[in-house]
């Protein structure tokens, strides 16, 4: 997916993800702080893009050859100088919450040159370094929680009004689609790789159980917590004036 930079329209940063269903709540995009980045100019679709420079070949077959055929060097990075870097966001579902704090590029090394385009999508509700990161960089704080717009069934809920009510891994196809109409879309592959799948099986037959084969969703759940930040010195005084007996 294509993300804009609000500095420079012409320019967008090229990242990417294997759940298009989790797009509609991105609020950030990661980069590794050490690997090196290019900006290039594609001549075919005559716009400028950052990618991991190791990751050319998501655009072009033979980076090498294509080189001035194809696509132009502009400039060249490190993670750490894209770090803050602001972007048109893919959706406007939330955007009223998180606009003065995300929509940015993070720096983590947990992003791998492997496979990709070296620049990760972020949605923290539905990832573990997705939430870590944005909790490290204040983008989700106890007071502002991560958009999480899909209930218990996988479904989609009303704040995401262009897919509300529909099973998120159906949507994928047409959020691909939606984006694709919208110039959003660069590059559509296959990517083959492990998936958790559920083992159980909603009935007991024989006392056996089988697979349902339904794929598993990473999902945050609402959790209570006493909050003890806020009366730690009160607490510690109170202990300080307590007397302690150890019954013999």
């Amino acid at each position: 997916m294509s993300f804009p930079l609000k500095s420079d329209p012409e320019t967008s940063l090229l990242a990417w993800t294997t759940t298009p269903w989790t797009l509609p709540s991105n609020v950030a995009l990661c980069v590794h702080p050490d690997f090196k980045y290019v900006k290039i100019h594609d001549i075919e679709r005559k716009h400028n893009f950052i990618i991991l420079e190791k990751r050319l070949v998501m655009l072009f077959k033979d980076p090498k050859k294509a080189l001035n055929k194809l696509y132009k060097v502009l400039d060249t990075y490190t993670g750490k100088d894209l770090e803050g870097l602001e972007y048109e966001p893919l959706f406007d579902y939330f955007t009223s919450t998180f606009k003065d704090v995300g929509y940015k590029v993070l720096n983590d090394t947990y992003v791998t040159d492997e496979d990709g385009t070296g620049i990760v999508h972020q949605a923290p509700a539905f990832g573990e370094d997705d939430y870590r990161v944005s909790r490290k960089y204040g983008i989700v704080t106890d007071d502002r929680p991560p958009p999480c717009p899909v209930d218990e069934r996988g479904i989609y809920t009303a704040e995401v009004k262009d897919y509300v009510g529909e099973y998120v891994k159906t949507a994928d196809k047409q959020i691909q689609k939606d984006l694709k109409h919208r110039g959003r879309l660069i590059v559509q592959s296959q990517l083959t790789h492990s998936y958790p799948f559920c083992w159980r099986y909603t009935l007991l037959v024989c006392w056996l159980t089988f697979s349902s084969d339904t794929p598993l969703l990473y999902r945050i759940v609402p959790a209570w917590f006493v909050r003890v930040a806020d009366h730690v010195d009160k607490m510690l005084d109170a202990l300080a004036k307590t007397k302690w007996f150890i019954p013999i």
